[in-house]
């Protein structure tokens, strides 16, 4: 007797934006299948310019939009033991009501279509289209959130990638991709990562209640969750915070170029380490070293010592920066002519991720 295909009748039935992702909680409940979804930024502002998208291997292909709700098919091809074959999955893309240019894609394939075709599609889709970062202290703050809200037990550590900054000399051989932490809490896991100078790439874990385990979840710095259960909850706790970040950066980086400013002037933004994180002269060095592993950029250091100057270009768009080190505690990064969003989003992300991470501000709002 054929099995009944519960996603197939999921996707064929027409959702309220409003009641979706309790739809997909209820789903999970009954189930046994897990949702994944990216939250992301666009300059466009809506998501029917997808509709009929190609590019490379990939199409795309409007099924319906129920307002501010889209589902999509994305037909693919991959190459398995040699030989060429095709297939598709499904996934629908959440606009979200109150933050423009903000969108959340959701799907519930396997994890073959995941990795394979829908996030290598939206990696593509760069910069039209544009994944975030989560600081390693916000997804702190918002594991230890969802525990404290939800009452759990416990938050156990499953599987953690991780990633060490500074890759240079011997200690690029202690960079392990993936690591498991079978006997380490939360607060255990994080302290060991901070103490090594690094971040999580991405954490699974499993929502105990007491010896029950109610859902497995994974949450990545890119701001991207899986879950069995909970969905609703985790959407709450890890998605909407995260596209608030994702609203908040696009108003911040925007008009930042000195051609979209009437006396062309500067409008720079400050990296607050909020400590003295260039006391040592070394420091320089350091920032001078992760900077230069920037793909896809041109980075001159114009001054080394006692402080820092550097001029980056990036190849993909032309867009240009100057940075600064004039005091112990803070970057300071001056957009020169062009400077789009995506470049400035891929800037901070970068000293993020290889150097340090510090509070992003604006800099004349800081010197008010």
């Amino acid at each position: 007797m054929k099995s009944f295909d519960y996603l197939a009748a999921f996707y064929q039935a027409k959702y309220n934006p409003q009641g979706f992702v309790r739809e997909l909680d209820s789903l999970l409940a009954s189930e046994e299948a897990t949702v994944r979804a990216i939250p992301f930024g666009s300059d466009r502002p809506n998501a029917d310019w997808l509709d009929g998208y190609v590019r490379g291997d990939k199409k795309l292909t409007l099924l319906y939009r129920n307002d501010t709700l889209l589902a999509f098919r994305l037909d693919y091809k991959f190459t398995e033991h040699g030989q060429e074959k095709s297939t598709s999955g499904r996934f629908f893309i959440l606009q979200q009501p109150d933050l423009q240019n903000v969108f959340v894609a959701i799907s519930l394939e396997p994890t073959t279509f995941f990795r394979r075709a829908l996030l290598p599609l939206f990696h593509g889709l760069y910069p039209t289209v544009m994944l975030t970062f989560v600081a390693h202290r916000k997804m702190k703050r918002l594991l230890d959130l969802f525990k404290a809200e939800g009452d759990y037990t416990n938050l156990i550590i499953t599987r953690a990638s991780q990633r060490l900054r500074y890759r240079e000399g011997t200690q690029s051989k202690k960079i392990m991709p993936i690591v498991s932490w079978p006997d380490m809490t939360l607060d255990e896991a994080f302290q060991w990562i901070e103490e090594h100078n690094g971040w999580f790439q991405s954490i699974e874990f499993k929502v105990m209640s007491r010896d029950r385990t109610l859902a497995e979840i994974g949450f990545s710095r890119q701001g991207i969750i899986n879950a069995t259960a909970l969905f609703e909850r985790a959407y709450q706790t890890f998605i909407i915070p995260v596209c608030k970040t994702i609203h908040a950066n696009l108003k911040l980086f925007s008009r930042r170029a000195r051609m979209e400013r009437p006396d062309l002037s500067a409008n720079p933004l400050v990296i607050d380490f909020e400590h003295d994180q260039f006391q040592d002269v070394e420091e320089n060095h350091r920032l001078i070293q992760a900077m230069q592993l920037l793909r896809g950029t041109s980075v001159s250091v114009l001054h080394g010592n006692p402080y820092v100057h550097l001029s980056i270009l990036d190849y993909h768009d032309g867009s240009a920066f100057d940075l600064w080190v004039l005091d112990r505690q803070r970057l300071i990064i001056v957009p020169q002519l062009k400077a789009s969003i995506p470049a400035i989003k891929r800037l901070i992300n970068h000293v993020f991720d290889d150097y340090a991470e510090g509070r992003l501000l604006d800099y004349h709002h800081q010197q008010s």
